[in-house]
């Protein structure tokens, strides 16, 4: 139940967000090709954790995805790119997460105009065995929804513990 309301959360950030910018249609072309220069030459991107608690991670092992999906389309569903497990043991890291150089290509239904893309956490970080439950590292999505550009530039994902 939890799971689904966060995802109703999260789509509906997707919404609001594409909304709100109406006013980004001028500049369309641009952000379309960088993100086809910056796919073509980034194989990672780096992503950055950090948080303002003290974390205590039992279960080092998370998985890492990331999802796609058209900036224009409201209530299309983002499609998985690419997931990949971690180990880590203390708050902040950073890492490289492989992207695909066809990325964009992955994402159904095609994109029209510029693709948006975002990251996901699923970590048992309190070693209880279930991931993304009370007491789990997950991510902040009240500081800033996780959305990520495709480039090798780092880029700040802030976490919680879900409550």
């Amino acid at each position: 139940m939890r799971n689904h309301l966060l995802l109703f959360v999260a789509a509906g950030t997707l919404m609001l967000s594409s909304c709100t910018n109406p006013g980004k249609k001028s500049t369309t072309e641009n952000p379309a090709s960088e993100a086809s220069t910056s796919e073509a030459s980034s194989e990672n991107i780096k992503l950055e954790f950090s948080g303002t608690e003290n974390f205590t991670i039992k279960n080092p092992k998370l998985k890492v995805s990331l999802y796609g999906a058209d900036e224009k389309l409201a209530d299309a569903p983002a499609t998985l790119i690419t997931e990949k497990e971690y180990e880590q043991k203390s708050v902040p890291f950073t890492i490289d997460l492989p992207v695909p150089k066809d990325a964009e290509s992955k994402i159904n239904p095609k994109p029209t105009g510029p693709a948006k893309y975002y990251v996901t956490i699923s970590w048992d970080s309190d070693g209880n065995g279930k991931a993304d439950e009370k007491g789990d590292l997950f991510i902040d999505y009240d500081k800033r929804f996780p959305n990520v550009k495709l480039s090798s530039e780092p880029q700040k994902i802030y976490l919680k513990v879900l409550k």
